[in-house]
């Protein structure tokens, strides 16, 4: 089983010297780090989905990492008038994407701010994922093993685990989809999880994308889905290849994308696959151990998990 905690910068080592920031007025600078992962061999032939043409926020500086193991960009743009923050991550190994509980086990009680959790695997750059100890409801799985798995019923005759669509992530790094609805028993899911190699899973969606097809959704349990709400999710582009976006507040403008206006501009990226994590004050991206992007009501909200990606260096 693949460790969930690798990538812990050594003791006195300048990960400083990795990092790079560009005006949005000229991104030469994102471009010539792009250019040195495609030479070195990371990018895999692989297009990018940041490119110097995209709506920019001009008040914000574009942020970049590249050390080899890991190129990875953040920015904001503004779409119909809102902000969106963006984060894309090309990485050498799937040991590279994390899933961080808070103390490192499952029902853990306490909750930790993302900046918190960020900073104990070593983050390049990490986000939001599905704050699973604030529901009782989804498939968790952590490091291999199910962890949770309730038959019992959520509503109507759905059940607690399959109300809601499952992205797991397997050895590979890859995004698979279990559908809500969808049945199976505890011993069939370990099953599952066993002949696919599936490291974690999120429990939040719905899923936007499926093998390049946009996935509109009419029904879902979670996430006031026909409301105007702060959005985020996650999506995987190409082999090791990974896109971030979430709809959050600015100073200036509430954000109110319904999830299927948001799952419409998460599938406009290009994505293969691509999921609905939690949103609201928990949508947050750490950016150098900081949000980079405005969170809702002005603060971090503890939480109990995050995504994240670290250098294999």
């Amino acid at each position: 089983m693949l460790s969930l905690c690798i990538g812990v910068y050594a003791e006195g080592e300048d990960t400083d010297a990795y990092y790079g920031s560009a005006n949005p007025g000229d991104v030469s600078a994102v471009l010539g780090v792009i250019e040195q992962a495609r030479a070195s061999g990371l990018l895999e032939d692989q297009e990018m989905i940041f490119s110097e043409n995209l709506g920019f926020r001009t008040d914000t500086d574009i942020g970049y990492y590249y050390d080899g193991s890991i190129l990875a960009i953040v920015w904001k743009e503004l779409i119909d008038g809102n902000t969106v923050t963006c984060c894309e991550v090309k990485i050498a190994s799937p040991e590279q994407l994390v899933r961080k509980f808070a103390d490192d086990a499952y029902n853990a009680p306490h909750t930790y701010y993302a900046t918190d959790l960020a900073e104990k695997i070593g983050a390049v750059v990490a986000m939001n994922a599905d704050f699973y100890l604030f529901r009782d409801f989804g498939i968790v799985v952590y490091d291999g093993q199910l962890c949770r798995f309730d038959t019992s019923t959520y509503t109507g005759n759905y059940k607690k685990y399959n109300c809601t669509d499952t992205l797991f992530i397997d050895e590979n790094g890859d995004f698979r989809f279990w559908h809500r609805l969808e049945e199976a028993t505890a011993e069939e899911m370990q099953a599952y999880i066993d002949e696919h190699n599936i490291v974690f899973s999120i429990a939040f969606g719905p899923i936007f994308v499926e093998n390049g097809e946009y996935q509109p959704c009419d029904w879902y349990p979670v996430g006031e889905i026909d409301s105007g709400y702060s959005r985020a999710g996650i999506g995987q582009k190409d082999h090791l290849h990974y896109f971030y976006m979430s709809l959050n507040h600015s100073p200036e403008k509430e954000a109110r994308w319904t999830v299927n206006t948001f799952g419409e501009k998460m599938a406009e990226r290009g994505l293969q696959q691509a999921y609905c994590l939690d949103g609201g004050q928990t949508g947050e991206l750490v950016w150098r151990g900081e949000p980079f992007n405005y969170i809702d009501f002005g603060m971090e909200r503890t939480v109990s998990d995050i995504l994240g990606f670290v250098s294999a260096g």
